[in-house]
């Protein structure tokens, strides 16, 4: 499982091999529909002044931004804009109530969630109750029976995860029995004879969403522009739609090489479009955060955008909103009808307001 691990974070973060003859196909949707959105500096929230080193994803809830701060000392850090005050949650580290790898957060009712995939368990804070004195979050591993999750969130009393399955693309769990479930084949991609093993490989790094009422799951891949919309129907999940925007870059092996050391069964090519970098959502409405960046511009910045495509639930492209900065992640807060964004511009984290 360490293996595995360790094999997939250098396969989507630095796995940039030699590259065959590839066109860009910027999506069309990035041109279509564009429209401007009123930009203003958020409540004077100075990150740096706060501690927060190099954050990654924000979630705004009422007065509460929720940080992801995964390089720092704290995984997870609170800051409530009425009363000014910060806490942090989750010490780095592998033992007990620490964690060690996150890439996303999902906001489901008071719930903020995050998927270790170092330990392989995910993270809770109740933010009703993160502010109690004593107050820890909850942890609730998924690397069970053998599997090897990537990504979770909770969707009502279950839980539904992806990760290296080839039983399915989605596995469903209830915590309280242990039944899981798994449900909706992986979608098209390149190179038809690929097997399931090599498509969950393929499909690794996501975030995901869910609306309001837990019967719609969105799952955006962040290696390539893919969009997957499923119902959620009990423990079974059953496709709406899935959006693809554009070839991905990659070279596949299907056996190993002789030859010692790693081996990357899929690796992205320099000119492989960077998909999702993040997914907010409103009743209505479904934003995806988009790179459309290379690895050969870009290098370490690939990962951010400043393009949202927004689609209804069904997976109609509704309108394009560029962005006046490069942002890593969007949080949409349904009482101020705004979307709240990490900037990135030039080095300089900030929070910034987009008003719809």
């Amino acid at each position: 499982m360490k293996f595995i691990k360790y094999t997939i974070i250098a396969l989507f973060f630095a796995a940039c091999h030699a590259e065959p003859e590839m066109i860009e196909e910027i999506t069309p949707l990035v041109h279509t529909r564009a429209s401007s959105l009123q930009f203003t500096q958020t409540e004077n929230i100075n990150l740096k002044e706060l501690g927060i080193i190099r954050p990654s994803k924000l979630i705004r809830k009422d007065s509460l931004y929720i940080i992801l701060t995964p390089k720092s000392k704290y995984c997870f850090a609170i800051y409530n804009n009425n009363t000014g005050k910060l806490k942090r949650f989750v010490p780095a580290g592998s033992g007990e109530n620490e964690g060690l790898y996150f890439l996303t957060m999902n906001l489901n009712g008071n719930t903020v969630s995050s998927f270790d995939f170092g330990t392989g368990r995910l993270v809770e804070l109740d933010l009703t109750r993160y502010a109690t004195e004593g107050y820890t979050p909850e942890f609730t591993p998924l690397a069970t029976n053998g599997k090897n999750p990537l990504g979770a969130l909770r969707a009502g009393n279950q839980l539904i995860s992806t990760g290296i399955y080839t039983e399915g693309r989605y596995r469903c769990t209830n915590p309280a029995t242990g039944d899981e479930y798994f449900s909706v084949p992986y979608p098209e991609c390149a190179g038809t004879s690929m097997s399931d093993s090599l498509k969950s490989i393929f499909y690794a790094s996501n975030c995901m969403v869910v609306n309001s009422s837990n019967t719609r799951l969105a799952c955006a891949n962040m290696q390539y522009g893919c969009l997957d919309l499923c119902d959620i129907e009990g423990n079974t999940l059953n496709r709406v739609n899935e959006i693809h925007l554009n070839r991905p870059g990659i070279t596949v092996q299907h056996k190993r090489p002789r030859s010692t050391g790693i081996w990357y069964p899929i690796a992205y090519t320099k000119h492989n479009l960077f998909g999702f970098c993040d997914l907010t959502t409103s009743d209505d409405y479904i934003f995806a955060l988009y790179s459309g960046r290379t690895y050969r511009q870009y290098k370490g910045e690939m990962d951010k955008g400043r393009i949202i495509l927004v689609f209804d639930w069904n997976g109609t492209h509704v309108r394009t909103y560029h962005l006046p900065n490069t942002c890593s992640s969007i949080s949409y807060d349904k009482t101020t009808n705004s979307i709240y964004a990490l900037s990135q511009e030039k080095g300089k984290a900030e929070i910034i307001t987009l008003n719809l």
